[in-house]
Parts: structure tokens; C-alpha cells; sequence
């Protein structure tokens, strides 16, 4: 059995050898000839000249077929234009094969051309002619060289232009065949192998990028037009019906592609679209089915086909990539238009519904155009508010939650689709209800969230009314009713302005809450404050208590008015401190979050205050010379306030300005150490101490008590400045004024009547009864100055000299009335004028040197009189002239 299968093998390898050498040999014997047949038939009938390096006769290299083997050939296009002519195609290698049997009848007719490493540049030229059409017409067909039945390519490189419309396309295959009938006329042929498209571009824009598949069509061509009768292309996993024409038209070629598939994948139809149009889905994950019709229609000449795509979505699902927004089970018919350069021309969405998480949206959608585009829509949803606002993109909103409840109408025109502004949605009628649901939002720009948020509002147009908003802010409770105005512009674009125009009520808010910093890690009073930039108010305010630190403020009324960060309120009206306050206040935050200090002013006017509770709200204001520990009584003021505020809520005490005219009843001082400091060096005086029971003295200073007490005290140039004033208390009577600085330095000026020291035993009496005191004698003048904590006293002569003036100038003018009424028995009537018999004016002159008059000099003072002892004022040296 081995021997016989040897046998038949080694017959079998002769017969193959001597086939071989047949072959050869015949090839040998016939190459001449069929060289000088063949290509010479074939320069006949070519319009452009073929360049080859070799050729061969080969019966071995496409056995069964006999093939003319053209080596590193290059043909030329035709062109009817004024352009040099370019390669239409070259190729490795080129067969031209015929029957083995036609070597013996000497009739040689090309059946079939395969080529290898081909590059092959059809188109169109100038003129709209193609330049691949290189054959000469023969009415003989009987002559005819070349009877194609297949044309095929290994490692085949196209690219396609029409010099015209400025489209190419450049596409690959591995490996492509064309068989069927090659005619002068049409041709009709299939088409079987693999297609890698690698773009379509017209005028440089790219209309499709990168494709990959498998294609089996059955194509017409010839007479300008080219066809694609019916055709299955495999993109991927995605198989696709198509058919195309390519035909003359008026002005050019005109295309018409269509392509039709059911139960297709979602994603790999979405590839499938123009790179335009695709780029607005590239954000998004999509899974589902799709049944699916695309027509790709139009002239090749001036703009282009234009696309339009019907699908029907079932079971989709779509998620966001950034936000992992998704939504499930998407149902729904889309009917879309596109112009050439892949804008919508129309978009229609019909019987839309979806489902994200345990929410629901439905909705009904259609535009014209991109360009002022008619706008209708019809949108219900039920779910949650950060889903929808992610997968939207929407990203004006740092923070959100909750859930979202909304029946929304849309109808106008919109100027641009694809650059919508916020003018734009002035053109659209927006009407409609949508409510929230426990909602939290932090938009950006505004530094605390709004939590807990329950709503319900009404949309019309971009403005929004409200009633019965709730809402927390840093944990205080707000309620407001009113209109929310450009509302929609500022939910879905930056640096917008949400205009409220309302009434709000609250029972309670922390203001230091409100002032915390934004990253949350701030504690005590580390605060700051910047105005929001994209809010305006006018915003009537009700708060049933404000609290900020130590302060509070009940029943307050107010009347707010924001807008480009600047704060007004007024009027203002609170309680506090058992008292009322009625103001105004301007809080100019411009300079936003990079600003040093911001402007404040404020007016206000204080009715009936507890001073010590009021000191104690306020922190003792800042300062720690008197405080709330030394201050009681009822105090009412107007106050001018103006100063530089920091956003960590300091005051610029060097720039501060502030007039405050003050009214102080039933008021005390207790405990003060300036005053004490008085009764410490009055006790260390000699002059003074063995007259005055200082002890005493000591304890009415630590417990100073007064009826009532006006002054006008004003802050400025970095100190607290306070005019003379008298304080009748029930240690002394005290002429004071003086000057505190913010930091402790004190320029303080006092005085009192050396009467009070003497008498501060219980009062003295005489046989006639108490002893009335009538406000004269010599008084003390103390200047005390340094630090407040470490005060210094000396005796004040300036102050003295200014009573002194003051004094004289009282008494000058009492005398003057009383030589008018008493020595000349005349008076000044109530209109000023001279009541008299209209004699001449009669002068009294007392000079300073008459002995008559002033007697002898005084002599130097001794004792305690060198206390009081001051240079005569040049004012005592006056004349005095009273004329009549």
C-alpha cells in the first residue's frame, strides 16, 4: 500500500515538474509575441501613456489564468482642464491575465486585472470630468483588447477629488474585488472585501473622520453616474442597508446615500454621524437599540449634501462621563436635520421618557434651524435636581440637591441654538410650574448654600413668582414671597443677576453664621464678608430676632436694596439693649473679594438704651477704658457713623468718623479708675489732703451717680474727642473735657470748685437753716494725661484761663444790662430797640491804674491760693464800654 501511494506521489511530483517546465517554456516561446499583441493593442486604445519599468509573460504567477506582468507601472489621469495631469494609478505590480488556451489561437482579450500595492487617485476635474476615463471609445467591440469580467487589489490605497466641490475623500483596503461587466456604457459590477474609510472632507472641514468595515455592494457605473444598487456594509458589529446615486446634475454631481438598520447599537449610531454633529455627544456613555434611517442628499457643488437621520430609541440609556449623571430606560422617535457643514437644520423629538434613579422625565421637542430657530417644548419631570442639572451640564451650581417637580411650556424663537445667551431667552415664552422639594443649592459667586429648600413657582418668561419660599441659610430660617426676576437666565448661565423683589420673614438669623468663611475651617470670629455680585434686592425684611456675637436685635424692620454689591437699608427699625433704634446704613462691598475694606455709613437715632446692656452687646465697642462694668442708665443719641469695614468685620479705627449727640438720664459711673485716679493724687497732694477727707472723696468717686447728662462726643483722627461739660453728680460738680486715644493715650481736662472738697461731710447748717451753695468760689484745675492705665496729673492752667475768659466775658455783659436798666433807668426792648428820651450816650470808663477803682495791687498768693494762681488774662485789662 506504501509502495503503491510512492508510486502515485512520484508520478504525481513529475507530472507537476514537467507542468512547470511546460508552463515555462511555453511562456519563453510565446512572450514575444503576446508583448507585441497585447501592448500594442492596448497603446491604441489608452488616451494617456502608461510607464512600466518591465514586463513579463507569467503562466505560473495567477495559474489557471495566463498573465502579462507589468512591473512598477504609472498611469496618468485626463484632464480637461488647464491643471498638469497627475497619477492616476500605480501599482507595484499589475497583471493583465488571460486564457491559457488564447496563446494557441493567437486572439488575446484581458479578463481579469489584479494589482498589488496600488495607489489610485479618481476624480474629478476642473470641468467636472472624470479623470479616470482613459480608454478609447470602438464601435468594433470585437476588437476590443480588454473584456473585464474582475478587477481586484491587494493593499489598495484611493483617494477621491472633485476639484470642484472641494470634496476628499481618502479611504484603504487590504484586500477589494470587483467582478462582473465591464462595459463601455455602464458597467455593473460587485463589490467584495474590506473598506477602511479614513476621512471625507470638503474645503478642508472634516465631515467624517475614521470608519472601519466590511461592504458587499452591487454597483452601476458609467455615462458620468455612479451607482450603488443595493449594498450590506458591516461598521463594526453594525450591519447597515444601503444605496447610492451619483449622478450629473445641473450644476454638478449630486449624491443621494441612504442607509437603513434595525435593532442597531446606539453608540456605534452616533459614530456614524458627521464629526459636527457627533462632538455634542462625546460627553456621554450610550448604550440602547435603535432603529435607524439616514439620507445623506444634495449637490456636490457649492455647500454640500445635507444629512437627516430618523431614529426610534428603545431600552437606551445614556451617562454623563464627568458627573456620572445617567438616565435608563430612554424611549423615544428623534427626527433630525443637518445642514452640510453639519448644523441643525431640525430637530424633532416625539413621545420622549426616561428614568433617573427613582425619578421620571417626559417631554415632547421641536426646532427649526440654528438661526433665530422656532422653539416649541413641552416638558414634565419628577426627580432629583443635581441628575438633571449634571447631565445637562449645567455648571453654575457648585452644591445641589433635592427634587425637582416641573410642568414647563417653551415657544419663540431663539437666536442662536448653538451659542444660546441669556438675552435670548427674553424671546422665548417660558410659562409654566415647577416646585422643589427639600432642595440645597450653592451657586457659584454666592458663598454659603441654601438648604432645606421648599418651593413653589410660577414661571413666566425668565422671571419666576413665589409664595411661601422656605428656606435655611447657615441655619437661619427665611421665608419669602414675591417675584424671582431673570431667573432662568441665572440658573443656567454665569455671572447672570437674580433680581428679588419680595417680602421675607425670619425668626431667627446668626449673623455670624452668615459670615463664616467658605471653607468651613474658620472658628471664633474669624469671618468674612463679601457681598454676592450676581444678586440684586429690594427686599422688604421682617426678622423676629438677629443675633451676632453678644449682640441682639428683636422686631426688626427693614427695608433692603442690594445691587453691584452695594448694601443699603432704610428704613431700619430694631430693639435692643430695652431700647428702640431707628436708622439707616450703606455698605458699599464694590471692590468684591479682593478688596482691603469696604465703606460703611450709618445714621441712626436711639431711643430710651440701656447703656450697660448696650456696652455689653457691643463688646464694650472695642475699647477697654470704660466698659459695661462701669456704666448704667437710659440713654438716647443720634448717631453719624462712618467707616472703612474689613471683610473679617473690623473697623479701620484710624479713618473712623462718627458725631454722636447723646442724652444720658439717671445714669452712674462705677468704679472707674481715672476717677479714682483723681481721688489717688488728690490724696498725695499736701496742699490739698489735710483740708479735703479724700477717703470720702475715693468712695463718692467709685459710685458717681447723675440725673442727666448732655454732650455731642465725636470720633475721628484715631480718638474719642469730648467737648467741656458739666456733670452734677452726688460726688461733685465736674467741668470736664478731653481727648482718648485708641491707643490708651488720654489728654483729659477737669475741673471743680475747691467748695466741694471741703464739704463732703453731710451738708452744713446754720441757725437759719441749710447752707445754699451759689456756685462760686475757687476751683481746681487738673490736666491728666499719659495712658489710661497709668495716668498722670498737673495742675491746668490753660483750662483755667479759658473759665476765667469765659466767666469775664458772663460777667462783663451782666453788667453792661445792668448799667442799661439800673443806673440809667433804660432798658432794650423786645425789638432791640433803645427805650429813651434820646439824650447822648454817657461813657464809664475804669481803667486798671486808677486807685479809686481797683485799689492796691494784689499780692502774691500763699497756701492753697498758689493752686489758683494764674497770670491776669489781657482780657481783665480791657476797657469796659457801655454806651446808651
Amino acid at each position: 500500500m506504501l509502495r503503491r501511494i510512492r508510486k502515485i506521489l512520484l508520478v504525481l511530483s513529475a507530472l507537476l515538474v514537467v507542468s512547470v517546465a511546460a508552463l515555462l517554456i511555453l511562456a519563453k516561446v510565446y512572450e514575444t509575441e503576446v508583448k507585441v499583441k497585447l501592448v500594442g493593442a492596448l497603446n491604441e486604445r489608452l488616451l494617456t501613456p502608461v510607464t512600466v519599468s518591465d514586463m513579463d509573460l507569467t503562466l505560473i504567477a495567477r495559474f489557471p489564468m495566463a498573465s502579462m506582468r507589468l512591473h512598477d507601472v504609472k498611469v496618468d489621469e485626463v484632464r480637461t482642464d488647464s491643471v498638469p495631469p497627475d497619477t492616476l494609478l500605480a501599482a507595484k505590480e499589475l497583471f493583465l491575465e488571460f486564457n491559457l488556451w488564447d496563446l494557441f489561437d493567437g486572439d488575446y482579450r484581458v479578463q481579469r486585472i489584479h494589482a498589488k500595492e496600488v495607489r489610485l487617485n479618481p476624480g474629478l476635474d476642473g470641468n467636472g470630468a472624470e479623470n479616470y476615463l482613459i480608454w478609447k471609445s470602438d464601435s468594433n467591440s470585437t476588437s476590443a483588447p480588454i473584456a473585464l469580467e474582475q478587477v481586484s487589489f491587494d493593499d489598495l490605497t484611493v483617494r477621491y477629488r472633485d476639484a470642484s466641490s472641494q470634496v476628499e475623500v481618502f479611504a484603504m483596503s487590504s484586500e477589494l474585488e470587483l467582478g462582473g461587466r465591464f462595459g463601455e456604457g455602464m458597467s455593473e459590477l460587485t463589490m467584495k472585501g474590506d473598506a477602511h474609510l479614513l476621512s471625507v472632507a470638503r474645503k478642508g472641514e472634516l465631515l467624517l473622520g475614521e470608519r472601519q468595515g466590511r461592504v458587499d455592494l452591487a454597483l452601476a457605473f458609467g455615462e458620468g453616474a455612479f451607482h450603488i444598487t443595493k449594498g450590506e456594509v458591516l461598521l463594526g458589529a453594525m450591519p447597515l442597508n444601503i444605496t447610492l446615486a451619483l449622478t450629473p446634475g445641473s450644476k454638478g454631481n449630486d449624491l443621494d446615500l441612504r442607509a437603513n438598520g434595525l435593532g442597531l447599537d446606539l453608540a456605534g449610531v452616533v459614530e456614524l454621524l458627521p464629526d459636527g454633529a457627533r462632538a455634542s455627544f462625546d460627553r456621554f456613555g450610550m448604550q440602547g437599540n435603535v432603529d435607524l434611517a439616514i439620507r445623506y442628499v444634495g449637490p456636490l457643488e457649492g455647500e454640500g449634501p445635507a444629512l437627516s437621520v430618523g431614529a426610534k430609541l428603545t431600552k437606551g440609556r445614556m451617562k454623563e462621563k464627568k458627573s456620572g449623571a445617567a438616565f435608563t430606560d430612554i424611549f423615544g422617535e428623534l427626527a433630525l436635520e443637518l445642514s452640510p457643514a453639519g448644523v441643525v437644520r431640525k430637530l424633532k423629538v416625539k413621545d420622549l421618557s426616561a428614568r433617573s434613579g427613582d425619578g421620571t422625565i417626559t417631554g415632547d421637542w421641536i426646532s427649526t434651524g440654528t438661526k433665530k430657530a422656532m422653539v416649541k417644548a413641552d416638558i414634565q419631570c419628577d426627580l432629583g435636581l443635581a441628575d438633571l442639572l449634571r447631565f445637562a451640564g449645567v455648571d453654575t451650581l457648585e452644591q445641589v440637591s433635592g427634587r425637582l417637580r416641573a410642568d414647563i411650556r417653551l415657544d419663540g424663537i431663539l437666536r442662536d441654538m448653538a451659542d444660546p445667551r441669556p438675552s435670548d431667552l427674553r424671546q422665548l415664552k417660558i410659562s409654566g410650574v415647577t416646585a422643589l422639594d427639600d432642595a440645597t443649592l450653592k451657586v457659584k459667586g454666592i458663598r454659603h448654600r441654601v438648604e432645606h429648600l421648599h418651593a413653589e413657582l410660577a414661571i413666566s418668561g425668565n422671571d419666576a413668582t413665589v409664595r411661601g419660599l422656605k428656606a435655611e441659610v447657615q441655619g437661619s430660617p427665611i421665608e419669602i414671597s414675591g417675584t424671582l426676576r431673570n431667573l432662568v437666565p441665572f440658573v443656567l448661565f454665569e455671572k447672570e443677576h437674580l433680581v428679588i423683589e419680595a417680602r421675607g420673614r425670619s425668626q431667627r438669623i446668626d449673623l455670624a453664621a452668615l459670615l463664616q468663611r467658605e471653607d468651613g475651617l474658620a472658628t471664633g470670629k474669624d469671618y468674612a464678608l463679601v457681598l454676592p455680585a450676581t444678586i440684586e434686592l429690594d427686599l422688604k425684611a421682617q426678622v423676629e430676632e438677629l443675633v451676632f456675637e453678644e449682640f441682639t436685635a428683636t422686631d426688626i424692620s427693614a427695608t433692603i436694596r442690594m445691587k453691584d454689591r452695594v448694601l443699603r437699608v432704610s428704613p431700619m427699625a430694631f430693639n435692643t439693649a430695652d431700647g428702640a433704634v431707628l436708622g439707616s446704613l450703606r455698605l458699599d462691598g464694590s471692590g468684591g473679594a479682593t478688596a482691603s475694606s469696604y465703606p460703611l455709613a450709618i445714621e441712626a437715632t436711639i431711643k430710651d438704651i440701656d447703656v450697660k446692656a448696650l456696652f455689653r452687646e457691643f463688646q464694650d465697642f472695642g475699647q477697654t477704658f470704660i466698659g459695661q462694668q462701669h456704666l448704667s442708665g437710659r440713654a438716647h443719641a443720634n448717631i453719624t457713623f462712618q467707616a472703612p469695614l474689613s471683610p473679617d468685620m473690623k473697623l479701620d479705627r484710624d479713618q473712623l468718623v462718627c458725631t454722636i449727640d447723646i442724652a444720658l438720664d439717671n445714669g452712674s459711673i462705677k468704679g472707674h479708675q481715672q476717677l479714682l485716679a483723681v481721688a489717688d493724687h488728690l490724696r498725695k497732694n499736701k496742699l490739698v489732703a489735710p483740708f479735703v477727707d479724700t477717703e470720702e472723696l475715693r468712695k463718692r468717686l467709685a459710685d458717681v451717680r447723675f440725673a442727666h447728662l448732655e454732650n455731642r462726643i465725636e470720633i475721628r483722627d484715631g480718638a474719642v474727642h469730648v467737648p467741656v461739660m458739666e456733670v452734677k453728680s452726688n460726688a461733685m460738680d465736674i467741668e470736664l473735657s478731653g481727648t482718648h486715644w485708641f491707643d490708651d493715650r488720654i489728654d483729659h481736662h477737669l475741673n471743680f470748685r475747691l467748695s466741694d472738697l471741703f464739704k463732703l461731710g453731710d451738708p452744713r447748717e446754720d441757725e437759719f437753716g441749710p447752707i445754699a451753695d451759689d456756685g462760686t468760689g475757687m476751683r481746681v484745675f487738673l490736666h491728666m494725661y499719659g495712658t489710661a492705665g497709668a495716668p498722670q496729673f498737673a495742675n491746668d492752667g490753660a483750662m483755667a484761663a479759658t473759665k476765667r475768659r469765659k466767666q469775664f466775658q458772663q460777667e462783663k455783659q451782666e453788667l453792661r444790662a445792668i448799667l442799661r436798666e439800673d443806673i440809667f433807668g433804660r432798658k432794650t426792648d423786645s425789638s432791640g430797640t433803645r427805650a429813651g428820651n434820646g439824650e447822648a450816650p454817657v461813657k464809664i470808663v475804669w481803667e486798671d491804674d486808677s486807685t479809686n477803682i481797683a485799689g492796691a495791687q494784689a499780692k502774691p498768693r500763699k497756701g492753697l491760693g498758689r493752686l489758683f494762681q494764674e497770670e491776669k488774662d489781657k482780657d481783665e485789662q480791657e476797657r469796659i464800654k457801655v454806651e446808651d
